[in-house]
């Protein structure tokens, strides 16, 4: 969720597919059993929930690009402590599970405490390079690699195969 809230914009043209509540709505709807009536009012959201949205994304894509554990921690830990992410057991899926946000605390809270605690458990039990962002030239999108080795360098396997048959030209273009 963290990944593809960071990547509602593309870094390389600008294009955002979060500058307006639908915009945010449709975000939500992916996520749509991951939170209950009580985590937030959706038919509440305006315009200001959108920007407390945006400057959330804008701090989890520096966790992405964080360039060492002590940075990524320091972004998490202030996420956690502004949204007062609080432990509780939750019942409202057909097993008890935890969730880090107050109930009713609205969706930036509710988005901060999941997103950053999604990252602060990849984080501690992975490690920092099992977070990263797309090394093609024309993407930055965010992803969690969770990949076996641990090598994983794109967002997407579209993105590694444009990047390979890029390569492969280059190669060639040099030889000839």
């Amino acid at each position: 969720m963290a990944a593809d809230l960071v990547n509602t914009v593309d870094t390389v043209t600008g294009a955002d597919t979060m500058t307006n509540v639908a915009g945010l709505l449709s975000f939500l709807d992916r996520y749509r059993g991951d939170w209950t009536s009580d985590d937030f009012n959706t038919d509440a959201l305006d315009g200001f929930d959108v920007r407390r949205v945006l400057k959330l994304r804008a701090r989890l894509r520096k966790v992405f690009e964080a360039a060492d554990i002590e940075e990524a921690a320091e972004i998490l830990n202030g996420i956690l402590e502004d949204v007062v992410a609080t432990p509780r057991v939750s019942l409202h899926s057909d097993y008890a599970h935890l969730h880090f946000e107050p109930v009713k605390a609205g969706v930036m809270r509710w988005l901060g405490a999941s997103t950053a605690m999604g990252l602060a458990s990849v984080l501690v039990e992975e490690g920092l390079e099992r977070l990263g962002t797309c090394s093609a030239d024309d993407c930055h999108d965010a992803f969690v690699d969770t990949s076996r080795n641990r090598s994983r360098k794109h967002c997407s396997t579209t993105c590694s195969n444009r990047s390979n048959v890029k390569a492969h030209r280059d190669r060639a273009r040099a030889e000839t």
